[in-house]
């Protein structure tokens, strides 16, 4: 019972408010204890995430790494860039494991965020070795790879600096200058989760892959830095942003037709970039005759460019090609195709597209061997008809991916890959006409350039439209 007017006794009172502490002391006590979990979770995310790229994860249209499970899989067409540090198994020897370590992370940690900065990710390293992916085009790419030289130039200041205060007697003392050699592809890829069930692994796994890991062996042959494929430069939105030459074809384990690979030097010293570029017409005409296999003229070409520019190391290595060819005529050094012909791989079983493509692969051909037989008449002939015929088809192909709702983003890429075509063969076209280009150079440009692009439209392009257009058609039916 109460006392008058209606309060509670001390005890009740001083019951309620200690179960009422009590009670509170329990809530916080939880609520500490689940923001702790959270922490931890938050946590745990971010440590994942310096192992699993999140990039990756988006890619699988996955939010988390506890969604991710085997067999999960997306087809991407992006740029692969591979880096290796030149010559890093002898660096090694003269360092004790943790120095080495030490090393790599130096040097990763001011290539890693040049990465990051132009849109790509690492997928993996490989000892001293870097895999990185770009989702967008081949511009990011090359730009990381011109950056990661820029930055590669401040860790060898930086390491200079702290190889000076070394005792005398340090091997590391002896190290010289860090390089890099840097190789770049684009295609399609499938990205998705392998392995066992107790070990699994996002990776990427393609024929590009393989291709951009063989472009970067490449760069100790010819002694340059960046190397990028066919492929590549058609993912570039303005290649005259760069400056870019044809270098060499590399044949790919299992294809017919050999690859063409360009060399990026706007990151060599400027004295060389400018004899580079002055030299640009000479080198090309050195390129066409060797790669018609007219060995004479070639070296006396490639002669003239060492001439004016002896820091030219792809021109030393064809020059020394040359020479070796003197001496053993029937020696196949390099991996020319200069005879092309159309292959089964090249169809994508849909009948309209395949057989315009054969048309408009057999033109080029005939305008190129036309060009090498220096009859201009009949040049000027093919060309008219080559624009015309590519003009019908890629309208063609244009409305077929409207008609049938492809994707705005894979037609909008179609499309500009059709007008880039086009501008070249009207600037090839154009020349024909003027007749002031030396038709073996033009031969060289319609075989080993154009032709290269249309392979290459055909294999990664258009066999995405094909791949979609019959998912179209069973969907329908």
């Amino acid at each position: 019972m109460t006392k008058s007017g209606g309060q509670a006794p001390p005890s009740f009172i001083h019951s309620a408010e200690d179960e009422l502490k009590r009670l509170r002391a329990r809530l916080d006590a939880e609520i500490a204890t689940r923001q702790g979990v959270e922490q931890r979770l938050a946590q745990l995310e971010a440590a994942y995430a310096r192992f699993v790229p999140p990039q990756l994860l988006a890619l699988l249209g996955k939010e988390s790494i506890l969604e991710v499970d085997w067999g999960n899989q997306a087809e991407k067409k992006m740029t692969i860039l591979f880096s290796d540090i030149r010559g890093f198994a002898s660096m090694s020897e003269r360092m004790s494991p943790q120095q080495c370590f030490d090393f790599i992370n130096a040097y990763l940690s001011f290539m890693e965020p040049v990465v990051l900065a132009h849109g790509g990710f690492i997928d993996k390293y490989i000892g001293d070795s870097v895999m990185a992916l770009f989702p967008a085009r081949g511009d990011d790419a090359l730009r990381a790879a011109l950056g990661m030289l820029a930055e590669l130039d401040h860790f060898n200041a930086q390491r200079a600096v702290l190889q000076s205060e070394l005792p005398l007697e340090h091997p590391e003392r002896r190290g010289g200058e860090t390089h890099i050699g840097i190789g770049l592809n684009s295609g399609l890829l499938m990205l998705g989760v392998i392995g066992g069930s107790n070990r699994m692994e996002i990776t990427v796994i393609s024929d590009a892959v393989n291709l951009a890991s063989r472009v970067e062996t490449l760069t100790k042959t010819w002694q340059t830095p960046i190397l990028i494929t066919q492929h590549t430069l058609n993912s570039i939105r303005q290649p005259a942003d760069f400056s870019i030459r044809f270098i060499d074809r590399v044949r790919v384990r299992g294809k017919h037709l050999a690859q063409s690979i360009y060399e990026v030097f706007d990151a060599d010293p400027p004295a060389l970039k400018a004899a580079k570029l002055a030299s640009r017409d000479t080198f090309e005409d050195a390129l066409a005759h060797y790669h018609f296999r007219r060995m004479d003229e070639a070296l006396a070409l490639f002669s003239n460019c060492l001439e004016h520019n002896p820091g030219d190391t792809p021109a030393a290595v064809y020059w020394q090609r040359c020479r070796h060819a003197h001496r053993e005529p029937t020696a196949e050094e390099g991996e020319s195709d200069s005879a092309t012909h159309w292959r089964a791989e090249y169809l994508l079983n849909f009948a309209g597209l395949d057989e315009m493509h054969q048309v408009i692969f057999n033109h080029i051909v005939a305008l190129s061997e036309a060009l090498q037989q220096e009859a201009a008449a009949a040049a000027e002939q093919l060309v008219v008809k080559l624009v015309e015929f590519t003009q019908e088809h890629f309208d063609s192909e244009e409305r077929l991916m409207q008609a049938h709702g492809y994707p705005h983003s894979p037609f909008a890429e179609h499309r500009q890959q059709h007008m880039k075509f086009r501008e070249f063969l009207d600037q090839l076209a154009h020349e024909i006409h003027e007749g002031n280009t030396p038709p073996l150079r033009l031969a060289f440009r319609c075989q080993f350039l154009l032709l290269d692009w249309f392979i290459s439209h055909i294999s990664i392009t258009d066999r995405h439209l094909e791949r979609y257009l019959a998912g179209r058609l069973v969907a329908d039916a």
